[in-house]
């Protein structure tokens, strides 16, 4: 958990280039009319004495209501939508059974299914979860955003954190941008930044230095946000009533554009709320480095395999320098932007591979590790370098891994051809 400067940074700290990327404007319809949001994080369940339905116990973070429909929102699973049939609150040492409670450990009695087992740091909440994201609804992102104010309690439990993880590396966050340029509406009526369109993100000092940070360099994070609520606290950000442009990014978006340099230490989940949540870059390396995330997630078809090579007995491959153009330029520069950024990669080489008999063309990535450096980190590189070059490519559309010293062959071609194949050398 940090803290962060309530004032914006007033220029661009990254600049990308827009490839009709939809946007959510400040105007979009709200998913909650009365304003009143509530999440509740249940750290125990117990079966009624008769068997019949269960009560469950947790922290209350707004106000709820008897009688208040209500969605559970559980890692890995669809949500279940139900009612609350009974409150018992606290009010400091005691308890009593109430209409209405708020900000408070409560006991709760739902219409729930007995079918439904409820786990630990599961979310009851009023917002009803997306399905689906549509740029003409607000993005919701209820489990999440009731989690992270959670941080400061159950943050030493291990089983916190694995839940927290799934629900943000499966969110969609919204955070704001500035554009050379006003979006396009298209046919839908969808706002669309159009190709090559210049933006630009922001970024808030976090007061607690994160890990990897140098001593002589603040912590920067990528603010983002759960849902327009969240991001409305934001005091100043819109001036004389000016319409907010924000980017509709994936944990895997904000993930790849972490670890493409060295701008940012970390995110800063709803850094405005009455519990921020700062997560620093090693915080996701572990998330996406989990058996549970590479299965959710697993390189899309046509995009990198993240998988060290091996060259197969008897298969002809012939090995050489990728031809000049702007996007090789483009994926060099972000193989060495990528190696100067991360002290545990002491060389990267980038070159063109060539199965003789089917003349297939693929690109291959050769990362150097130091001794010892464990399998799974090197596969979390992969990943991260992989997103890292993914906007880049467009006739490039199979990337493959080697690593240094276990081939001899792919060795021996990249000493031959340093000079051209070799883009960064600790």
């Amino acid at each position: 958990m940090g803290l962060f400067d309530k004032k914006k940074k007033e220029k661009n700290i990254e600049e990308n280039t827009a490839e009709n990327i939809k946007v959510e404007d400040s105007d979009v319809t709200e998913s909650v009319s009365n304003g009143r949001r509530f999440y509740v994080i249940i750290d125990g369940v117990t079966t009624m004495l008769d068997g019949n339905g269960s009560i469950i116990t947790g922290q209350l973070f707004g106000s709820i209501k008897k009688g208040d429909g209500v969605y559970v929102c559980q890692a890995g699973e669809a949500f279940h939508e139900c009612e609350v049939q009974a409150i018992e609150a606290s009010e400091g040492e005691r308890s009593s059974i109430v209409e209405e409670a708020a900000d408070t450990k409560v006991s709760l009695q739902l219409s729930l299914s007995d079918d439904v087992k409820l786990r630990k740091y599961a979310v009851i909440t009023n917002i009803k979860p997306q399905d689906k994201i549509d740029p003409k609804v607000s993005i919701e992102n209820p489990a999440l955003a009731g989690l992270v104010n959670g941080i400061s309690i159950y943050g030493k439990d291990n089983a916190y954190h694995g839940t927290l993880a799934y629900h943000a590396s499966h969110a969609h966050f919204i955070t704001p941008i500035k554009m050379e340029k006003e979006p396009e509406v298209n046919e839908k009526g969808v706002a669309v930044i159009t190709k090559d369109t210049k933006i630009g993100f922001y970024m808030l000092k976090s007061q607690v230095k994160l890990t990897g940070t140098a001593e002589d360099q603040d912590s920067m994070v990528l603010p983002l946000f759960t849902d327009w609520e969240s991001l409305r606290r934001w005091e100043g950000l819109s001036k004389d009533g000016q319409r907010i442009h924000t980017q509709i990014l994936s944990f895997q978006d904000v993930y790849g554009m972490l670890k493409r340099g060295n701008v940012y230490a970390g995110i800063a989940i709803n850094p405005f709320n009455k519990v921020p949540c700062t997560l620093p870059i090693t915080y996701l390396d572990t998330i996406t480095g989990t058996p549970g995330y590479q299965k959710d997630f697993p390189p899309k078809d046509g995009g990198a395999n993240v998988h060290e090579e091996k060259i197969p007995a008897g298969k002809r491959i012939l090995l050489g320098v990728p031809k000049e153009s702007e996007e090789t330029t483009s994926i060099r520069q972000a193989l060495l932007e990528y190696g100067r950024s991360h002290e545990d990669i002491l060389s990267i080489a980038f070159l063109t591979k060539v199965e003789e008999d089917t003349k297939i063309v693929r690109h291959l990535v050769v990362l150097e590790f130091p001794e010892g450096f464990e399998t799974d980190n090197m596969k979390v590189h992969m990943e991260a370098i992989y997103q890292a070059l993914k906007p880049l490519a467009k006739e490039i559309t199979q990337v493959e891994y080697a690593i240094k010293g276990r081939v001899k062959a792919i060795d021996d071609v990249v000493a031959a051809h340093a000079l051209q194949m070799v883009v960064y050398n600790k």
